[in-house]
């Protein structure tokens, strides 16, 4: 009973966990999954990397109850404590209560397992695809409609934090880095705010930013930009063109991928 981030893949709910980028999902698994499905084993525990196009819904698992009439969540389970957040507003209520300020605005509190009441899950739908609104849904934790048995990994953290769910602006180099791996552009194709050898760079200048191939030491065909978000649309078009000729991509899906808004 405690706060995961879950993953629905090919019909079967895993922890999951997000990154190095955004557009990356590690799903977790307790046993060892079909050997087709490709996770590898890790100490403890298996795990296969995706991208969040591959998998089928993404979500919170958020247990939700009540400690000394506050709204709070469970943030672990440790037996005969909850390690508890608060969710109220109301930082002086939060430090009478017993909880310790972690970080502003947050309120935390191991607290006897028998004080913390009316236990529900709520489960927050996270976008697969960047501009997809958030939605949440809260079921009671018992019920049949609760999350799958948690899958242990030291990498499932909560993403988007313990308050309710905010639409934050995505950045433009998350989005691109979703559009390439649907587009099956390889990352060693291309290479952000680094140079590196042998690929399509793209870096931040003092007067915008610079699209180029590195070569040698040397930069070719070089482009500069005024801003980031053209920057990037020039670099997926030139990619998306090189996976055309080499057969990767079709020219259709190269065109739909062009038009998606990098804002």
């Amino acid at each position: 009973m405690r706060y995961r981030l879950m993953a629905t893949y090919r019909g079967v709910p895993y922890e999951a966990g997000v990154g190095p980028s955004s557009s990356d999902v590690v799903l977790f698994a307790a046993c060892p999954p079909p050997e087709e499905l490709g996770f590898e084993p890790a100490t403890g525990h298996w795990r296969k990397r995706v991208i969040r196009a591959e998998v089928d819904a993404l979500w919170e698992s958020r247990p939700i109850g009540t400690f000394r009439d506050e709204p709070c969540m469970v943030l672990d389970d440790l037996g005969d404590r909850l390690h508890i957040a608060y969710l109220g507003e109301d930082a002086g209520l939060a430090t009478s209560l017993g909880y310790w300020q972690v970080d502003r605005g947050v309120f935390e509190l191991l607290a006897p397992r028998d004080e913390v009441t009316g236990l529900i899950e709520e489960r927050v739908e996270k976008p697969l695809l960047w501009g997809v609104p958030t939605t949440s849904l809260s079921y009671p934790y018992d019920s049949d409609t609760a999350a799958a048995p948690a899958a242990a990994g030291p990498e499932s953290v909560p993403d988007g934090g313990g308050r309710a769910a905010r639409r934050q602006r995505v950045a433009t180099k998350d989005i691109f880095c979703e559009l390439a791996d649907l587009a099956a552009i390889p990352r060693t194709a291309y290479a952000l705010e680094t140079e590196f050898d042998g690929a399509l760079c793209l870096v931040p200048g003092p007067d915008g930013y610079e699209v180029f191939m590195s070569m040698d030491g040397a930069r070719h065909e070089a482009r500069s930009f005024p801003d980031e978000e053209a920057a990037y649309f020039y670099l997926f078009g030139v990619l998306a063109a090189e996976a055309v000729r080499n057969g990767v991509l079709l020219p259709a899906v190269a065109a739909a991928g062009a038009r998606h808004e990098l804002s």
